[in-house]
């Protein structure tokens, strides 16, 4: 399916047309649990251990996803918007790591 890539809270805005507008895409193909991933590592709020499983409860429960593909795709995000050639992002690092434990 094609992906949004940045689906996350602050690329969702309330419309008139409909309820919801997902804006800023950066179009890929890939599984649904991909797409999802974006949604753990909103940096809107603080990252903890309880609100990524919290998040990941809620996206399993209400997506029909399989928690385990957007835990995994949660560390590949994170990592791939946290660290490049001349950037590291604190929280992303620690996104990823809480992911992974």
């Amino acid at each position: 399916m094609v992906c949004h890539q940045d689906l996350q809270g602050s690329n969702v805005l309330k419309a008139k047309r409909e309820p919801w507008l997902a804006i800023d895409p950066k179009p890929i193909v890939g599984e649904p649990a991909f797409d999802a991933a974006s949604l753990l590592r909103d940096r809107r709020w603080s990252i903890d251990r309880r609100i990524i499983q919290r998040r990941l409860d809620l996206l399993a429960a209400e997506l029909d996803l399989e928690r385990d593909r957007m835990q995994g795709w949660g560390l590949v995000h994170a990592l791939h918007w946290g660290v490049g050639p001349n950037k590291i992002e604190p929280e992303l690092v620690e996104c990823a790591r809480l992911l992974a434990a």
